[in-house]
């Protein structure tokens, strides 16, 4: 009988830990891994408002649950917020990282849309342009990802344009994606990176169809961008071109280039997780490094 209870209680203890294996390095299954669909596919679409009776420019809402709205501040200069929205009945309530709510109730016209906005107690309704998905061949990847592990690789460039790269030294792998310590490796390694990234802890990225991107951190901060891609899709990859939208994004030394490739892989040791890897030249005041962060990503 005490046999049976020290059995059951190891079965307790290991049946939890074999499952959080599930999407890692010790994942060895060779099926065939069936994501499941995004959400909000059916949603998905960007509105562009030509109305100058609101700060707001344009709002997208994504195949997982990110929008990003583009309004122009006091000053006229243009940022980005990114949040989450829900839909009910037409009208997609958008909550900012600060608990900021924003509504939208859409409404067909014809050939165009009434959008009725609501921010606080001020309300406006504006004809919008709308865009829906036409990101081709890239169904798998539109939807809300989180960082699964990260890995840096540096390699530096030396006067006759060879490279130099130890990798002992030169790559580390975290278990989530803190830029923080992604900088602090690199510094110690001699790549020097001006900005402070303290706090910038990636929570989750969103690949739209209408060709938005979104990168919100656990500080509440958020990066907005388009992308497009390079090279043709093959075997669920591809080339990637980021182009940052808000300027502060494109202070952060890893990413402001928007080189990127792209795998998601659907079977093998690592199926069920998006390989997001950007790539970066980082010219510091004597060296010239080479920088690959690789990020292991699965579903949100």
């Amino acid at each position: 009988m005490k046999l049976n209870k020290l059995f059951v209680a190891l079965m307790a203890v290991a049946l939890p830990l074999g499952f959080t294996a599930c999407g890692s390095d010790d994942n060895e299954g060779g099926g065939s891994y069936e994501f499941p669909e995004a959400p909000n596919k059916a949603k998905a679409a960007t509105y562009t408002f030509s109305s100058q009776e609101t700060p707001i420019q344009s709002v997208s809402f994504g195949e997982g649950n990110s929008a990003i709205i583009e309004q122009k501040d006091g000053n006229g200069n243009v940022e980005y917020i990114v949040g989450t929205y829900t839909e009910n009945n037409g009208v997609y309530t958008v909550t900012a990282p600060d608990g900021q709510t924003y509504q939208f109730k859409v409404n067909v016209n014809g050939s165009s849309y009434d959008v009725q906005i609501t921010v606080g107690q001020d309300q406006v309704t504006v004809t919008a342009k709308k865009t829906t998905a036409s990101a081709s061949g890239a169904d798998l990847l539109l939807c809300d990802w989180k960082p699964f592990r990260t890995k840096i690789n540096l390699t530096k460039v030396v006067e006759n344009g060879q490279t130099v790269k130890d990798p002992g030294t030169a790559t580390k792998e975290w278990a989530g994606a803190n830029f923080q310590e992604m900088k602090e490796f690199a510094e110690e390694k001699g790549c020097n990176i001006d900005e402070d990234l303290e706090g910038y802890v990636l929570q989750k990225v969103a690949f739209f169809g209408t060709y938005k991107f979104s990168a919100a951190f656990t500080n509440k901060k958020s990066y907005a961008a388009t992308w497009k891609t390079t090279s043709a899709w093959k075997d669920n990859g591809a080339e990637l071109q980021i182009t940052w939208d808000d300027e502060k994004s494109k202070d952060n030394d890893f990413i402001k280039d928007g080189k990127a490739r792209v795998k998601i892989y659907t079977s093998g040791a690592y199926e069920g997780e998006c390989w997001l890897t950007l790539i970066s030249t980082i010219n510091d005041k004597d060296d010239k490094w080479n920088v690959e962060l690789n990020f292991r990503l699965i579903r949100f």
